[in-house]
């Protein structure tokens, strides 16, 4: 097991509410199945674990300093994007994904690359509770621009090129922090109209649809 470092990094994992608020008391992964960690995607892989419009999304951020690195491994979008052989059909494409899935582990070495260019990774080890820095809860009813956003994002390489910084403005919401108009619209700042951004500061601070169910600051000294 790695040391944690002295800076800590923190990566999301996006989920149901039940298994993100068991997961103070059981960590994640007690069932050995892999956990896909993310910097900016965690609204999406909460909206994947989604089985009906009444269910809330949990949000983890972890402490990646206190994961052991050996169990990194890249995830299949990744794999598959950065492959030169294009899928020519939806089955087609389908059928490569899965083969990706089961053999992650061939791959170990690109984990890095997999989190730096798509943004997101496989961690396929038991993340312990001591490792859960924050849990958040939100219903995606209560928030239509938030929600909005996590459901038009897509895990691509092009899509977290040119999307960067509103999927990262979402996580941070999402975790509860402030995020402000003009950190939203970037570079649309000035092209949107202003009765949009007064919709859109209202928005923002609209949070009554998200609950900080769990935080647990990191140790003095790390």
């Amino acid at each position: 097991m790695a040391k944690p470092n002295k800076e800590t990094v923190s990566l999301y994992c996006g989920t149901s509410e039940r298994i993100a608020k068991l997961a103070p008391r059981e960590g994640l992964n007690p069932g050995q199945q892999p956990v896909y960690l993310t910097n900016v995607y965690p609204g999406v892989f909460a909206f994947f674990a989604s089985t009906n419009d009444n269910d809330r999304f949990g949000i983890l951020e972890i402490d990646l300093g206190l994961l052991d690195p050996i169990n990194f491994m890249p995830c299949e979008w990744f794999l598959d994007q950065t492959s030169r052989q294009k899928a020519k059909t939806g089955r087609e494409q389908h059928r490569r994904l899965e083969g990706y899935r089961k053999n992650l582990e061939k791959h170990k070495a690109r984990w890095k690359d997999s989190l730096q260019r798509i943004g997101v990774c496989v961690y396929d080890g038991y993340v312990s509770r001591k490792a859960i820095r924050r849990i958040t809860v939100y219903d995606p009813s209560s928030n239509p621009t938030i929600t909005g956003a996590i459901v038009g994002a897509h895990i691509s390489l092009s899509d977290y090129k040119h999307c960067f910084h509103r999927n990262l403005a979402v996580t941070r919401w999402l975790v509860g922090q402030s995020v402000s108009v003009e950190e939203w619209l970037g570079e649309d700042l000035l092209t949107t109209p202003k009765d949009e951004r007064e919709l859109l500061a209202e928005r923002l601070q609209n949070k009554l649809g998200l609950d900080i169910f769990f935080h647990e600051p990191p140790a003095k000294g790390f």
